[in-house]
């Protein structure tokens, strides 16, 4: 009998333990539990933090890009712009170049041959040979005749050669 006393009393004795092992773990667990459930809502406070955050910056960066567009399609009118000018002015000074041009050469197209041969003796000969080239044929024999032969002849070697008109026409 006394066995089934010392039984008796250690099965209370582990009964009663088992539950107070029992309840801490289940504090234990409720403890975890509360730890976990705190950091997930920390986690999710983060994430929509984070979350806001880019939104933000992606709105600062998509207002920047559109103010960027803006002005380079600014920057692009006042280059089309520009250049619609430049052909306009060198339309212009071309204009201006062939007035004046034909202006000197109506000029030496009615001067007599002997003051135009003088001038045109004088000009340089890549010049003087540009406003030769101009004039009608009967015209330059007759300015030569009144040149100076030596004159006359380089004139005529360029004219013959061509070669102050290649060098301008290959730099066009």
């Amino acid at each position: 009998m006394k066995f089934i006393y010392f039984i008796l009393i250690l099965n209370t004795f582990l009964y009663a333990n088992s539950d107070e092992i029992l309840a801490d773990r289940e504090a234990n667990i409720a403890k975890n539990l509360e730890l976990i459930d705190s950091s997930r809502q920390e986690l999710e406070a983060y994430r929509a933090a984070t979350t806001t955050l880019f939104n933000q910056r992606e709105a600062q960066i998509l207002a920047k890009e559109q103010d960027l567009n803006k002005t380079l399609e600014i920057i692009a009118q006042k280059e089309e712009n520009i250049k619609k000018m430049l052909e306009k002015n060198e339309k212009i000074l071309s204009e201006l170049k062939s007035i004046t041009s034909d202006k000197v050469l109506e000029i030496y197209a009615k001067m007599k041959d002997a003051p135009a041969a003088t001038i045109i003796s004088q000009l340089p000969r890549d010049e003087a040979a540009k406003v030769l080239h101009s004039l009608e044929a009967k015209k330059i024999s007759a300015i030569f005749a009144k040149m100076d032969p030596q004159i006359a002849a380089e004139l005529t070697q360029i004219l013959k050669n061509d070669e102050l008109f290649k060098v301008s026409n290959s730099t066009k």
